[in-house]
């Protein structure tokens, strides 16, 4: 049986905070990648909109990025690492390479605002997301309760 607590004492304590908005939405693939990660729930990144760039060989497609946009607000989880899990994490999302990890601040459910590692693809041309990796997001969004039209406007939609 897994136990989190042996699990957490193995890789460390989870000091580190990561706002997931893409494909880090969906709670197996984030256990798969950051086994000792703890969902701390809901979150906006404001001033910030969601888009998708970029050429993902995992997903054959564009994946989400968040896109300065003083109007917009990107909803997400938030997450605790620890710090290996952070490095794993790194790894997966290509970072520094394809994605740069930067601190922003995001809001949580009671108002309070707090600074989280947010990967962003700053330089890479908008291209559209495979129809598997859109699912991701997709079901995500329904399964949490966020506005689904955002993400649907990150296709291209009318503001």
């Amino acid at each position: 049986m897994y136990d989190a607590t042996r699990d957490t004492q193995r890789r460390g304590p989870l000091t580190q905070t990561y706002f997931a908005y893409g494909s880090n939405l969906d709670a197996a693939q984030m256990r798969a990648r950051c086994p000792s990660a703890k969902l701390l729930g809901a979150a906006i990144l404001d001033g910030y909109r969601l888009g998708f760039a970029g050429q993902s060989a995992a997903w054959g497609g564009g994946v989400a990025t968040v896109v300065r946009d003083g109007e917009g607000r990107v909803p997400g989880l938030l997450w605790a690492l620890s710090d290996e899990d952070l490095e794993r994490l790194d790894r997966f999302e290509g970072h520094p390479v394809a994605y740069e990890r930067r601190r922003l601040l995001v809001t949580v459910a009671d108002g309070a605002r707090r600074r989280a590692h947010v990967y962003v693809k700053d330089a890479a041309e908008q291209s559209l997301p495979t129809e598997a990796y859109f699912g991701v997001l997709w079901r995500a969004y329904r399964k949490h309760g966020f506005d689904e039209l955002a993400l649907a406007m990150a296709l291209g939609g009318e503001r």
